[in-house]
């Protein structure tokens, strides 16, 4: 493909809700509807996307998840402006195959409106998202946010097709594996949209608590928990083949998943023992909370439905 056909592209797939200076950003929302759900889920919820740093998230993203949430604003660089730039240089010469190794900036959009909702369903409409975060009894509200970005980016990466559209998407997430999208694509057949989506984000959930696999009592009661799930009678091999793909999915460095959370829950006040402050029984904080089970529900009917 030439950058020029690219460039008409990116013109042609710009809309309501779309960012059109974020390269790739008008084809996703078109084709991906993944993307489109949590874009059109953040807009909804009063987010809105801005080229301005609003602090120094550009410098480090992590850190700066709090002022991302609390200012409702979602930065992201000027890619598409630096490829037409590009082709202005020599036009009709380049083409996509001569940005292999040398990629523009990627925005990761898509995994901050999900932040971005998530925060909004699990700790409402404050402003002060350091403080929400920072609550000891809304631990569980913190990793279901992240378990969300990552469900939603599971499931927008199993959406790609083709060349074009896992080019696009690689410049828009972080997500560049799809394990085990065969049987989860054949458990949606078989359980529902819902369901699957449910074991996904609960699979992410008790990941970020630094469990590395689902035993099978562990798999029913992440089951049992929700009226998403609980009346299916998920048992047997149907259960077995649930249990090995969401294992599958579970896969992913401890060290840096450690780390990852080991800094961010240091920043909210945490002891710097994470396993310790993570030795908690994620299905029990539930049972306690059913108010972060609603909002989990919420957020599993957002993934699976056309409606944000």
């Amino acid at each position: 493909m030439k950058i020029a056909e690219l460039i008409e592209l990116q013109k042609r797939s710009h809309g309501p809700g779309r960012v059109r200076d974020n390269l790739g950003d008008g084809y996703l929302y078109l084709h991906n509807p993944f993307f489109r759900r949590v874009r059109d889920a953040a807009l909804g919820r009063g987010f809105r996307f801005t080229p301005h740093d609003p602090r120094a998230y550009f410098g480090f993203p992590l850190i700066e998840l709090d002022a991302l949430l609390s200012a409702r604003r979602i930065p992201y660089r000027k890619n598409f402006p630096a490829l037409v730039q590009l082709e202005r240089s020599r036009p009709g010469f380049f083409e996509l195959a001569d940005l292999r190794q040398n990629r523009p900036m990627p925005n990761y959009l898509l995994h901050e409106a999900a932040h971005a909702v998530a925060f909004v369903e699990l700790f409402g409409k404050t402003r002060d998202a350091h403080a929400a975060m920072s609550d000891r009894d809304r631990l569980l509200h913190v990793m279901l946010g992240e378990a969300f970005a990552m469900s939603a980016e599971y499931f927008a990466a199993c959406a790609v097709g083709g060349r074009l559209h896992s080019w696009l998407f690689s410049l828009n997430s972080y997500r560049h594996r799809t394990q085990k999208k065969k049987a989860v694509g054949e458990l949606v057949s078989e359980l529902g949209a819902r369901a699957v989506a449910w074991a996904v984000l609960t699979s992410f959930l008790q990941n970020n608590f630094l469990i590395e696999r689902l035993s099978a009592t562990r798999l029913a009661g992440m089951l049992e928990i929700s009226k998403l799930t609980s009346g299916l009678g998920i048992r047997g091999a149907t259960a077995r083949k649930l249990r090995n793909a969401m294992s599958g999915l579970m896969v992913m460095s401890p060290e840096f998943r450690r780390d990852t959370a080991r800094l961010f829950l240091t920043m909210h006040g945490y002891s710097r023992d994470v396993r310790r402050v993570l030795a908690v029984e994620p299905l029990e904080l539930f049972e306690r909370d059913p108010a972060a089970r609603g909002a989990a529900e919420r957020l599993v009917g957002l993934l699976s439905d056309d409606a944000a």
